[in-house]
């Protein structure tokens, strides 16, 4: 598994004629600004080339299948159906694009789903600009890329301390249904709901429901 800031910042090898193939890159991303931005740093490079913008995922995913990029970097939090569906509409729009997530928050699972989901890199936003410019050119390459950060996690592991069924209790309960509204929707008691919510906030030693749901969420557990 390669990192970031451990890929040499190479340019991209010659071609057969002398000249250098632009890496052509599709960037997403629902902040006007901090698109603007990314795409004036990518294009200060001789050898890569921003083809599109888009500040939409259906939108990311109809420029991926018009301009056929190279390297596609995304914002997961696209307006839009989210991060891993986004992924999975311009995988299939164009085959061949590499994809690098760009996300703002640190937490294991999105390592975890982006490998899972065949996305080849996962940034913080934060990384530095000589890193970004090195992990597009690596991708470009056909090599991976993921934050050392969420690697670290990866490696020392962060495995949830919750049951399967508690994390379907919790989840419903995260999604707004009642404790009586769990109850009917999985056939078990109130009182058995409330018991499996009640673990669930003792093991991620939360002080109370919505507590545990925000820490099983940030750790992936969720």
């Amino acid at each position: 598994m390669t990192t970031v800031l451990e890929s040499p910042l190479h340019p991209a090898a010659p071609t057969a004629h002398g000249a250098t193939a632009a890496v052509r890159v599709l960037l997403a991303d629902g902040h006007h600004l901090f698109r603007s931005g990314l795409g004036a740093l990518l294009d200060r490079e001789s050898d890569l080339a921003v083809v599109a913008e888009s500040p939409t995922a259906e939108e990311a995913a109809a420029e991926a299948a018009r301009t056929r990029p190279t390297v596609a970097v995304l914002d997961p939090d696209l307006p839009g159906p989210g991060g891993p569906a986004t992924a999975a509409l311009i995988r299939d729009r164009a085959p061949a694009t590499a994809l690098l997530l760009l996300t703002t928050q640190a937490r294991t699972a999105d390592l975890q789903r982006a490998v899972a989901d065949g996305v080849a890199g996962v940034l913080l936003k934060d990384v530095p600009p000589a890193a970004l410019i090195a992990a597009v050119r690596e991708l470009a390459r056909g090599g991976r890329v993921y934050d050392p950060r969420l690697v670290v996690d990866a490696v020392r592991g962060d495995a949830s301390p919750l049951t399967p069924r508690e994390v379907t209790v919790l989840g419903h309960v995260a999604d707004g249904s009642t404790i009586h509204e769990v109850a009917a929707a999985l056939s078990l008691s109130p009182g058995t709901v409330r018991n499996y919510v009640s673990a669930a906030i003792a093991k991620t030693r939360a002080r109370n429901r919505c507590d545990a749901i925000r820490i099983a969420r940030e750790r992936g557990w969720l």
